[in-house]
């Protein structure tokens, strides 16, 4: 399967306050989503995983919490990957702007 870009997702944040980014994944086939570095004065953290359907091999909705510690705007980028394999299947880019 091609490596694809998704269109970008726009979100908005306060300043030290937690953002949710919630994606959903292919579990069942090893497709995880592999989170960015955080940018500097950054956090972003992966918290967990929930059934994004219903029966055995259904996406699951992986989400991950962003909190800035100033505002600015941040481009983070997400590939959808196996664990053992190097090129992504999907590119995900969240733009979050920090007020």
């Amino acid at each position: 399967m091609p490596s694809t870009d998704r269109p970008a997702m726009q979100l908005q944040a306060s300043v030290g306050q937690p953002l949710a980014i919630v994606l959903d994944a292919s579990a069942g086939a090893g497709l995880l989503w592999q989170p960015p570095a955080a940018p500097a004065g950054c956090r972003l953290v992966a918290d967990g995983q929930q059934p994004g359907g219903a029966g055995d091999g259904a996406a699951v909705q992986q989400r991950f919490v962003f909190t800035a510690a100033a505002a600015g705007s941040h481009a983070l980028r997400f590939e959808l990957r196996r664990g053992w394999e190097d090129k992504p299947q999907a590119v995900q880019v969240v733009q979050v702007s920090v007020g």
